[in-house]
């Protein structure tokens, strides 16, 4: 049977990112205590609706709500991860909103100390960054950030804005859980939606020739490959559940 948790660790950091983005989703609620029955929630969902339903949301709102790659990172077998004091002028920022953007990756290359120069300096930056969202946000500021290794420096791949807000600060150090690549053969999982899409794309299609077939059926091979769930999602959740024979024939050609 698949294990769809790579680790403990990995789904520790997977629901304190579902915490988070239910905080913003769910900004306007003041409520306390509401946040602690949703806190609650999520630490037994896995439990209570099964490990597939619990990747499959936090998939849904990774890559459906935020269009990030915390799902695909977080499921990957390649990782072991340790939570540890990081310095901050070693994280290679990524990208945020093409406002942030505009600094951070164009302007700065990456860099976390051109960055808190320019921060100390620019009283244009700041203005314009506050304005698009950089400001403190104490229900997740305190939350660990999330990297990877690569190479000398960490990769962030959630936390940008609190990565940010520390860079502000002038502060040396912040709190993160490091992926370090342990298993080179390590892989990780894909959503259903990511396979459901193309049993859509094709029904959707005005004109359904050869060469949309085969586009199709080859798109599915990388993902039987390149997925360590991509057989089983495309046998139980496309042709198991598929009544069109012609998609079922397709999609079978994928897992041959």
């Amino acid at each position: 049977m698949l294990k769809y948790t790579p680790s403990k660790n990995a789904l520790i950091i997977a629901k304190q990112y579902l915490k988070q983005e239910f905080r913003k989703i769910f900004a306007d609620v003041k409520d306390a205590q509401f946040y602690k029955k949703i806190d609650k929630s999520i630490d037994n969902l896995e439990k209570r609706r099964g490990e597939i339903s619990f990747w499959n949301l936090l998939a849904a709102i990774s890559e459906g709500w935020r269009l990030n790659s915390v799902f695909t990172i977080l499921s990957d077998e390649k990782f072991q991860w340790k939570l540890k004091d990081i310095p901050t002028n070693k994280i290679y920022l990524t990208g945020m909103s093409p406002v942030f953007d505009k600094y951070v990756i164009k302007k700065f290359n990456h860099s976390p100390e051109a960055f808190a120069k320019a921060w100390n300096n620019s009283k244009i930056m700041r203005q314009e960054l506050t304005k698009a969202g950089l400001a403190e946000h104490k229900k997740i500021d305190n939350s660990p950030v999330s990297v990877y290794k690569l190479a000398d420096n960490y990769r962030v791949f959630d936390g940008m804005h609190r990565v940010l807000l520390a860079l502000t600060k002038n502060q040396k150090n912040i709190k993160a859980w490091v992926g370090y690549k342990i298993n080179a053969k390590g892989k990780p999982l894909i959503s259903a939606n990511r396979c459901y899409f193309l049993s859509n794309l094709y029904n959707q299609a005005k004109s359904k020739d050869k060469n949309l077939e085969k586009s199709i059926v080859r798109i599915g091979k990388q993902i039987n490959k390149d997925y360590r769930n991509g057989k089983e999602v495309l046998l139980k959740r496309i042709i198991g559940w598929s009544h069109d024979q012609k998609i079922k024939s397709l999609f079978a050609e994928m897992i041959k």
